[in-house]
């Protein structure tokens, strides 16, 4: 008796373990099955394509679409200037975010940036002295949309004068690195930087400035 006992004990036992295993296996599974979804490969998507899919989301006030590039760690920091200084506001969640004026959403922009078409080189030029909007001269020396690297918006410190705290300027300081690709549309100076994170292209900054304005 004590032996047979013993012999199902060691099978309940041997039962248990493998049931274990095996939930843990499917949850592994599921896991990568999530990691996959959520992560794509840094080569998988072109900039160009993501960017493209970004453009069609805000054309479309596609508010989930949006919120897929906007990590929900980082966040996205959108700069703007009300007065002599820059207002930069933080949010994870496009739906809570007003733009300074009238309040409007962020799907507003798609009323002055109506056409993008990237072209891949250096930011042209500007000069205060050669705009005029109401006969069509942005102040640039060359007109479109332009993406090139990161560096000048990097270095630019517009959150050292934009009145934030401390917390929230080592926050901006650990986005600046991850920045990989700025998008610049002449017509209006909008800017929208992004970067990789955890393999999907993220809107990590926009700037809405309209210059000589300040």
């Amino acid at each position: 008796m004590l032996l047979w006992l013993g012999a199902c004990g060691t099978r309940e036992d041997s039962l248990a373990t493998e049931q274990s295993e095996e939930q843990k296996r499917l949850e592994e599974v599921q896991e990568e099955h999530l990691r996959r979804n959520n992560a794509a490969g840094p080569d998988t998507v072109s900039f160009e394509t993501a960017f493209a899919r970004f453009f069609q989301a805000l054309h479309a006030s596609d508010t989930a679409a949006v919120n897929q590039f906007i990590h929900p760690d980082y966040g996205i920091w959108i700069i703007e200037q009300p007065g002599a200084m820059p207002k930069m506001t933080h949010t994870t969640d496009i739906r809570h975010f007003k733009r300074e004026y009238q309040d409007r959403s962020l799907f507003t922009v798609r009323e002055e940036v109506k056409a993008c078409d990237l072209q891949d080189e250096a930011w042209p030029t500007f000069d205060c002295a050669d705009m005029n909007y109401d006969s069509g001269q942005s102040g640039y020396s060359k007109d479109g949309c332009f993406v090139s690297g990161p560096d000048k918006f990097q270095k630019s410190g517009y959150w050292d004068y934009a009145s934030l705290s401390e917390p929230d300027i080592k926050r901006i300081r650990a986005s600046l690195p991850l920045l990989q690709k700025s998008v610049l549309h002449t017509a209006t100076s909008f800017e929208f930087h992004f970067g990789q994170v955890e393999g999907q292209w993220q809107l990590l900054f926009a700037k809405l400035i309209y210059p000589c304005s300040a």
